[in-house]
């Protein structure tokens, strides 16, 4: 069993759209269900401290026409999706049945984001986003990099990072990075039920971890996965652009990442290899925390 649910969060915005173009292409590789989440913020959620200083009768009249406009921009944003699953000719699911193939199906809700996210995300198998494409500096204090590092740290789900830029891949040729550590130990685990499905698998590795990776490809075999080592050149680069310049001379289109442990990563999670996947990556990349 593969990818069976895609979680995709949908704010209205070109990138979410895209992302949910992207996570198209990961369902109809696996037959997977897409789920699109939309979440609307009630008059409350946003208030100003001057907005309870209000009258009573007038906030309430207040918290009704914001609700009503979340509600009809809501409505709107279901027509668009609908539009997106009826262009690739994806149906509308209303529950789990007998369908085969690619289905989908919208949810919106009021409430807080990153609660929202975290809820539905861990009864989902992946959350697909777009990477950001934000600088350093500000990257942690958008919305798209606070619901990243949301769904990354509390879902215990894998997060499906899409490119920005329009790419036809089906995602069959995998590249899985190993350092022998935990968090790469759960990014297989986690992984595993679709990775016996690609068709290629490319461990990358140091040359120091070369030894753990045969024993990787061997464990791999078990599973009827026949996987390659690919040793990065660390010759003045970081890991994270090694990682993508082996997946591009190998024609890789999907990369499995596992990221720091919970106690460490809300410090690090926008540094290191994570942060250069997030800059520079221009394939689908798969991280777990």
């Amino acid at each position: 069993m593969g990818i069976k649910t895609i979680l995709v969060p949908i704010d209205g915005s070109k990138g979410s759209f895209m992302a949910l173009d992207r996570a198209i292409v990961v369902a109809d590789r696996f037959g997977a269900h897409i789920k699109a989440l939309h979440i609307m913020l009630s008059a409350a959620d946003v208030a100003t401290t001057g907005f309870y200083t209000l009258p009573a009768k007038l906030r309430k009249e207040v918290e009704s026409t914001a609700d009503k406009a979340a509600m009809e921009r809501a409505t709107e944003l279901k027509t668009e999706f609908e539009a997106h699953c009826s262009k690739y000719s994806i149906p509308i699911s209303t529950g789990p049945g007998k369908q085969t193939g690619v289905t989908a199906a919208w949810h919106q809700e009021f409430g807080q984001i990153d609660e929202a996210l975290i809820r539905h995300g861990r009864v989902s198998d992946v959350i697909a986003v777009l990477r950001p494409t934000i600088r350093d500096d500000t990257m942690r204090r958008a919305p798209m990099g606070q619901a990243i590092e949301a769904v990354m740290l509390r879902t215990g789900r894998p997060v499906l990072i899409a490119p920005p830029k329009d790419v036809a891949k089906k995602c069959e040729r995998a590249a899985v990075a190993w350092n022998d550590s935990v968090e790469c130990t759960r990014a297989l685990a986690m992984t595993m039920p679709w990775i016996v499905e690609m068709n290629e698998i490319t461990v990358l590795v140091t040359k120091k971890r070369k030894s753990s990776a045969k024993e990787l490809v061997e464990y791999l075999a078990w599973h009827g996965v026949k996987a390659k080592i690919e040793v990065l050149d660390g010759k003045g680069k970081s890991v994270g652009e090694a990682m993508l310049n082996v997946c591009s001379e190998n024609n890789l289109d999907t990369l499995i990442v596992g990221g720091f442990s919970h106690s460490r990563a809300r410090q690090l999670l926008f540094g290191g290899v994570t942060n250069h996947l997030l800059k520079h990556s221009n394939i689908v990349t798969i991280m777990v925390h």
